[in-house]
């Protein structure tokens, strides 16, 4: 079985195998994945972790600052670190694993965010037959962000076999950048909180600075975050979704910041570019046009008839450039 897409996600909903203290609606549907939704319990924790053996509840005991609920909207504040409960939980089978990643948006916003399970080993990866909760380590980095019950940030997929049984290819991607156009976008280091639930609401200049480069190239500062845009346009078949892979840090001394999950229909027939999230870290670093920065790598899944990626079911970023997350104007 490759990726499972929105009809077998379903069947899993049907059979019990996904549950939630909410009813699941179709707008957490996606083509080929599921977006995950915060419960009101959330906690003000003290670091970062792995659970391996230990439970969660008693490793939020040890590192607890402050309970929080997220009835009402709350602000996190920037690079504090945030664990809340959601509502989904998994049953999953002998033969199903998860994969988790940051919704788009998420991602735009700079929002650090991971995936743990109860006694486990790494982040963001859900194994066999795993049976209990979710929670969602949240890290707002450029910006403190307003959220509330029900805020969706993260997104999972669900296969059986492992990536490289149901890789179909790859295709490297790089930069985009025009001297004496807006090729980037920097985050502003002092702006006012976003709240995520308001669209096309804020303006843009309050938050991002413009990148124009007098050349095809311009330097990433250390430490700061950057809104770019791939050279490559990309086309994602009805029958495929796919993944961005960062490469390692021997291609430069940056990463993109935010590993992305393309949806089946993504591009539709022309293409649109994927758009990328950059820091450099350690030294300031040198970008030019055409600069590889990651791989996208393509999986199988049953063909998507009906519900595929694009303006039919309101795709955020279907006719994306450069684009900001959907919450600015």
């Amino acid at each position: 079985m490759p990726y499972l897409n929105r009809d077998q996600i379903i069947e899993l909903i049907n059979k019990k195998n996904i549950v939630s203290s909410e009813i699941i609606n179709s707008l957490q549907l996606q083509p080929a994945s599921l977006d995950l939704t915060l419960s009101s319990k959330c906690y003000r924790i003290k670091a970062s972790f792995i659970p391996n053996e230990r439970s969660i509840s008693n490793i939020i005991s040890e590192l607890l600052l402050a309970k929080i609920d997220l009835k009402d909207e709350f602000l996190l504040e920037k690079n504090c670190i945030y664990l809340c409960e959601l509502n989904e939980k998994l049953r999953l089978p002998k033969n199903i694993k998860g994969k988790a990643n940051p919704k788009s948006t998420t991602g735009r916003l700079d929002i650090f965010t991971r995936i743990i399970t109860e006694h486990g080993t790494e982040y963001d990866f859900i194994n066999y037959n795993y049976k209990g909760k979710l929670f969602l380590e949240i890290i707002p980095q450029s910006f403190s962000i307003k959220i509330k019950k029900n805020t969706s940030l993260n997104q999972i997929r669900f296969y059986e076999k492992s990536d490289c049984d149901i890789q179909k290819k790859e295709q490297k991607i790089s930069v985009h950048i025009k001297k004496g156009t807006v090729s980037a976008y920097k985050a502003k280091k002092i702006t006012s909180s976003i709240n995520i639930n308001k669209i096309n609401y804020y303006h843009k200049e309050m938050y991002w600075e413009e990148i124009i480069p007098k050349e095809d190239y311009f330097i990433i500062e250390k430490d700061e975050f950057y809104i770019l845009r791939s050279k490559e346009k990309i086309i994602i078949p009805n029958n495929s979704a796919a993944e961005l892979e960062p490469f390692k840090d021997s291609f430069g001394n940056f990463r993109v910041h935010y590993a992305g999950f393309f949806d089946p229909g993504f591009g539709a027939k022309n293409g649109i570019p994927a758009v990328l999230e950059l820091r450099a870290y350690d030294t300031p670093f040198i970008i030019r046009d055409g600069q590889l920065v990651g791989q996208l790598n393509y999986y199988k899944i049953d063909e998507i008839k009906n519900y595929y990626y694009g303006k039919k079911i309101k795709s955020n970023y279907h006719n994306q450039s450069l684009k900001l997350a959907k919450q600015f104007k």
